[in-house]
């Protein structure tokens, strides 16, 4: 899976050439250990990605409650169903929207709250200097002005960011977790979205 640069200043998506493909056979083997009933496995998981699911699932329900009893709902499914689970080579993907659904569906018992969750409308982050999904000869200056302009995005434009570069998922992933029409749709959304960003810091 590749990681990419944002770089609001320009059309194109840099892409950063890193240790992708050794990332990706961690993962196949700590989850492939994980699946065969290895308990260090399933503490690993939990430990390693506890914190980037809360994170992410305090963007969404603002709840610490409701994330942190969301998260608990997910691994206990996992180590329940962990020999009918299928192999995966991005662990955090794959508990991220299992976490996704679980709040969809604790959120859907309250309409007017499912709709916030829906829409995205509470999904904020924002960049700091150290993280290299920017680049890095960025100042704060810059920075600062980026995370104002990301602000302004329209909720599902946010996400989309979020997802695309601050998580470095891939089109086809960021298709599904946002339940996209298509890998086509997910690519014009992220156009759209860098296309205001760059608006926006002329």
């Amino acid at each position: 899976m590749p990681n990419y640069k944002l770089d609001p200043f320009s059309s194109d998506i840099s892409e950063i050439k890193n240790t992708d493909a050794t990332i990706i056979v961690a993962n196949g083997m700590l989850w492939d250990e994980f699946r065969k009933g290895g308990d260090a496995a399933f503490i690993q998981i939990y430990e390693q990605f506890f914190d980037s699911l809360f994170a992410y699932g305090m963007r969404l329900s603002k709840d610490e409650s409701q994330t942190k009893d969301g998260i608990q709902e997910v691994f206990f499914d996992l180590r329940r169903l962990r020999h009918k689970i299928g192999p995966t080579d991005n662990i955090k993907f794959y508990l991220l929207k299992c976490l996704n659904r679980k709040l969809q569906r604790q959120f859907s018992k309250w309409e007017h709250r499912r709709e916030s969750l829906d829409i995205g409308q509470d999904f904020d982050f924002t960049i700091s200097h150290e993280q290299q999904l920017i680049d890095q000869q960025m100042g704060m200056e810059k920075i600062e002005e980026l995370n104002s302009a990301i602000a302004k995005l329209s909720p599902r434009k946010k996400e989309i960011i979020y997802y695309f570069f601050y998580e470095g998922f891939s089109y086809a992933q960021v298709q599904e977790i946002m339940g996209l029409d298509s890998v086509k749709t997910t690519r014009n959304l992220m156009y759209k979205a860098l296309g205001f960003l760059r608006e926006k810091l002329k």
